[in-house]
């Protein structure tokens, strides 16, 4: 087989003002002797296997040329005089096809989906006269849905979109001459629980669940974690 190889070239571009900052970047990746596994057919077009005691069917890999697709836009709301607040946000995608192919076969294989993330951000340097540096976010994750997937032998199936919600809180605590103890962080991720599955997991394709009748394993629900971190110092 020839050597895989690629050209990638990539534009951005980043406007700065006093309240708001922009950034934008695209990209196109041409894969070059792309190497990929497909399914031999037998001579009357079915599946080809190895053996009648082990039908299982037989895979060759091929090279074909192949490319990627993508972008990213992002923006963050910083008004002044509000320096403490911060609403972030960010649109991602990638698009991947396997060219010369029939539809089954268009799209390549583990190609997240777009994916929306949105955040509302409040940092204080200080707190009250025993905290600083605290801050407190709520922050979304919106994945599309993912219908550009691999059909070709069943590799992957369609996987909708899904909505996350997290949230967090979290400071650093001080003594009397301002000189940092522990700081504390306090996290909620998926704060209502949603039920999903991410595209990329290979999971979502395990046996139907008899407890809940739903295929595949689902992604985690909501977590609840508290950080706490307690600094060192050793006098010599």
């Amino acid at each position: 087989m020839k050597a895989e190889t690629s050209l990638q070239a990539d534009v951005g571009l980043i406007l700065t003002s006093p309240h708001v900052t922009l950034e934008a970047g695209i990209f196109r990746n041409q894969i070059q002797n792309y190497i990929y596994a497909q399914r031999l057919r037998s001579v009357a077009g079915g599946d080809s296997i190895r053996s009648l005691d082990e039908p299982v069917p037989t895979y060759q890999y091929g090279q074909n040329s192949a490319r990627l697709l993508g972008g990213e836009l992002s923006m963050d709301i910083h008004p002044h005089p509000f320096d403490w607040l911060h609403f972030e946000n960010t649109f991602s995608m990638v698009r991947g096809q396997n060219l010369d192919q029939p539809d089954s076969a268009r799209y390549l294989p583990f190609m997240p989906p777009a994916r929306f993330q949105s955040e509302l951000r409040v940092n204080r340097k200080k707190v009250g006269r025993r905290l600083s540096n605290g801050f407190a976010k709520l922050s979304l994750d919106h994945y599309f849905e993912q219908n550009q997937y691999l059909q070709e032998n069943r590799s992957e199936t369609a996987t909708p979109g899904y909505t996350l919600i997290h949230a967090g809180i979290g400071s650093e605590v001080i003594d009397s001459q301002g000189h940092k103890k522990i700081t504390v962080y306090l996290l909620a991720n998926n704060l209502f629980d949603v039920a999903y599955q991410s595209h990329l997991s290979r999971l979502k394709y395990n046996p139907i669940n008899p407890a809940t009748g739903r295929r595949g394993i689902y992604n985690m629900g909501r977590t609840i974690s508290l950080k706490v971190i307690v600094p060192l110092v050793f006098a010599r």
